[in-house]
């Protein structure tokens, strides 16, 4: 991983531990939640685009995200990609089936209920933390 998305990594596992979360399934979640991004397909160019898509033309955004992770538009689909990326890189390293869920899912809306399960309370405050930083 970049060091920036590394740094991003730490601030939201600190985040977590300043709010008192001491779930290991959360924390390691929080240090992995982006691992799907890596492998150098995401170019700076590709996150400025993300992040002005998203707020301006979210329409091209999902367009352009969608496919094979080919050519110049590979770092949109891999973005769009990532927490499934994650999720499978964290299965294969051995994290727990809780873990796995967590990183598969950190990028869905939020839960209508998120008190409802423990992955869904655990889900909540992983995007929260991810929010702010």
């Amino acid at each position: 991983m970049p060091p920036s998305d590394q740094r991003h990594s730490l601030n939201v596992y600190r985040t977590l531990l300043a709010e008192g979360q001491t779930s290991q399934d959360l924390l390691v979640a929080a240090l992995l939640h982006d691992v799907g991004k890596a492998g150098g397909q995401l170019r700076l160019w590709h996150r400025v685009a993300i992040v002005l898509l998203r707020a301006f033309w979210p329409a091209a955004l999902d367009y352009l995200s969608r496919g094979q992770a080919r050519g110049w538009r590979a770092g949109f689909v891999v973005h769009r990609q990532h927490p499934e990326l994650g999720a499978a890189r964290a299965e294969a390293a051995g994290c727990s089936p809780l873990t796995v869920a967590l990183i598969r899912r950190h990028q869905d809306p939020p839960a209508a209920n998120p008190g409802r399960t423990e992955e869904d309370r655990l889900l909540a405050a992983l995007q929260r933390a991810d929010g702010v930083s």
